[in-house]
């Protein structure tokens, strides 16, 4: 019943994101088209950025659903429903951000940049850092009161990740210039691009933990 629940709860998220994912696949295909036949320079620009924000904001309007619609008290009355409701937004979060690593990566191949593994793990662990800090927020204080907590972390982090790449890469400035990486930087570079990704999925998981938590103890 549990496993069938889940399935239940994330068809729901499928369906209630339709417009969401609609306008994602839309403004993706652009970025492709940009990539393509006028890439830009730099190893990303804000465009991605953008992307991450329309992942964050897609679970944020789940949440703000859930409270418009009562949805968490009603699921709460189905058997696992607690657990169930959590394991579909949270594996929809992973699909998330594994979407976002593989769009990163195929934009960054077709503009031919020098770290397209960098970018895809760095940008798409940003995203699997702050949704495995923001989605506890949303499940202990709900879409409303959650969403100005959320939004401050989200910038902030998104600031620092963002300093933190920029100071990271001029390291191998030089390297860019001349088109190919010296074997030391090129072997950072590899390692980071396994090692981010890892670092989020664990985040993840000990956020989801966190949150089955805090709905087995919810007064709903």
């Amino acid at each position: 019943m549990g496993e069938m629940s889940m399935k239940g709860f994330w068809k729901r998220e499928l369906y209630l994101l339709r417009p969401n994912l609609w306008f994602c696949g839309v403004f993706l295909g652009l970025l492709l088209l940009a990539a393509r036949f006028a890439p830009l320079t730099g190893p990303l620009d804000f465009a991605v950025l953008f992307l991450v924000l329309l992942g964050l904001n897609g679970i944020q309007s789940l949440f703000l659903c859930d409270e418009i619609n009562a949805w968490q008290a009603y699921a709460a009355a189905i058997p696992g429903g607690r657990r169930a409701m959590v394991d579909a937004r949270y594996l929809f979060a992973l699909e998330e951000g594994l979407l976002l690593m593989g769009a990163i990566l195929l934009i960054s191949v077709l503009r031919r940049e020098s770290l397209s593994l960098w970018s895809a793990g760095f940008y798409g662990a940003t995203l699997l850092v702050t949704l495995a800090v923001t989605l506890p927020i949303y499940y202990r204080w709900g879409g409303t009161r959650g969403k100005l907590v959320s939004v401050l972390f989200t910038f902030t982090l998104l600031g620092v990740m963002g300093g933190l790449s920029a100071g990271v890469l001029d390291s191998a400035r030089k390297d860019l210039a001349q088109g190919f990486l010296r074997e030391d930087v090129k072997g950072f570079f590899s390692a980071a691009a396994l090692v981010l990704p890892l670092l989020g999925l664990g985040a993840l998981a000990l956020s989801w933990r966190l949150s089955r938590r805090i709905m087995q103890k919810k007064e709903l």
